[in-house]
């Protein structure tokens, strides 16, 4: 009797829409514990964003890789790498998902952060009364991504959260303490494994053969759409001092975000591809990525994996500018 009734009960729709490499390693997790329970959940996944493009990996494909069914592909970004650009991506993606949402028709839609992607998921979702489950909201930092993820905060209905003052957050900006939960970053669960694997090979595989543990440095570095001039004369005062440094160095683009491509014609004024101590990537699958920075001797930038995944390892980290300012640190 008990079977019957497990038998007929309806499984929970839920839609995962991921927009870029970085927030598809914090959903992938989730994922995965959705897919392995197909008696209890219909998992519907839907790419959009960066994604798609080629000039930013197609990390779409790591999503395949990892045995995950694309329930739709929406590209939804506006070339331009400019503020207008951003604006246009948000209504492109605002004009295309009624339409995959009228027809997956979901019983929560997850979405992850602060990116302008996500807050497009999250309003088509809200003015269609799907529930939305939001992570890694309650953080703060510099720019306009605190915008963003606290608008998405209000847009959502229930929030898994990092930290304990992310979720005292959420409670000053009046959430239901009872739809909150407190898990810790979602990306630890593959650091905790990091250590244990042949890092070796994969070193080699992306700087050289003869390049050792702490001999190297990890740079990533974003513009800060707030205010993209000094962000792109920051990055490229920061390529001087790498130069400089004359030290193996593993360099990945920068995200989509306006003045990206700024950033990006530094790099090529400057010959970082073609420089023989540099190794400038498009993306590296997360798992891989961290194993380089869990043995750099330095990480250098403004992303966030340098204030919370960097510090799962001890890796020494300089931080730069105001994109991660007010962002939870460890304590020394």
């Amino acid at each position: 009797e008990i079977m019957e009734k497990n038998k007929n009960r309806k499984k929970l729709r839920i839609c995962v829409a991921t927009c870029n490499r970085a927030d598809y390693s914090k959903l992938a997790p989730i994922m995965f514990g959705i897919k392995e329970q197909p008696d209890v959940f219909d998992l519907k996944v839907v790419v959009l964003g960066s994604h798609l493009i080629d000039d930013y990996g197609n990390t779409y494909r790591m999503i395949e890789q990892d045995d995950f069914d694309i329930s739709t592909s929406l590209h939804t970004i506006v070339r331009g790498e400019d503020e207008a650009a951003m604006v246009e991506s948000v209504g492109l993606a605002l004009v295309k998902l009624p339409d995959v949402l009228n027809r997956l028709k979901p019983d929560l839609m997850i979405v992850h952060g602060d990116r302008f992607d996500a807050l497009a998921v999250a309003t088509s979702a809200a003015l269609m009364n799907i529930r939305i489950l939001h992570m890694e909201g309650g953080e703060v930092s510099g720019t306009i991504d605190d915008s963003i993820r606290h608008a998405i905060t209000k847009l959502a209905h229930y929030h898994v959260c990092c930290t304990r003052g992310a979720e005292q957050h959420l409670i000053a900006m009046c959430e239901d303490h009872n739809r909150i939960l407190l898990s810790g970053c979602p990306s630890y669960d593959k650091l905790l494994t990091a250590g244990s694997k042949d890092y070796l090979s994969i070193l080699q595989t992306w700087l050289s053969k003869d390049v050792k543990s702490r001999e190297y440095i990890v740079a990533l570095q974003h513009p800060v759409t707030t205010n993209i001039k000094h962000s792109v004369k920051m990055f490229e005062l920061t390529l001087d001092a790498l130069i400089t440094f004359s030290k193996r160095t593993l360099i990945l683009f920068p995200n989509i975000d306006a003045g990206s491509k700024e950033m990006v014609r530094v790099m090529r004024k400057k010959g970082i591809e073609q420089n023989p101590n540099f190794r400038a990537v498009k993306h590296i699958p997360f798992e891989q990525f961290i194993q380089m920075v869990a043995h750099a001797g330095l990480m250098i930038g403004n992303s966030s994996c340098g204030v919370r995944e960097a510090g799962a390892f001890g890796t020494p980290v300089i931080n730069l500018g105001t994109r991660q300012t007010g962002r939870e640190t460890g304590k020394i």
